[in-house]
């Protein structure tokens, strides 16, 4: 596992964490509709900052394909 550099402080001494997220997201129809997942943030010990990483953005736009690929099933087999 790579580590993050704080992007505030310059602290090379970050922590990554699994928590729970969920965002809301449009299909092509424009139906709304919430994804959840667990996604990887940073958090800095020294300046208490805490942020996404390119992981997290990968792990959100993962989840958003996956919801739509189930969406598109669910309503063809409807």
């Amino acid at each position: 596992m790579r580590n993050e550099t704080c992007p505030r402080c310059g602290n090379s001494e970050t922590v990554q964490r699994i928590v729970n997220d969920r965002f809301r997201a449009c299909d092509a129809a424009g139906r709304v509709f919430e994804v959840s997942l667990q996604a990887p943030i940073w958090s800095c010990p020294t300046c208490r900052m805490g942020w996404e990483g390119q992981d997290a953005l990968a792990a959100k736009e993962h989840a958003y394909q996956a919801a739509l690929t189930r969406r598109a099933v669910e309503t063809r087999s409807s």
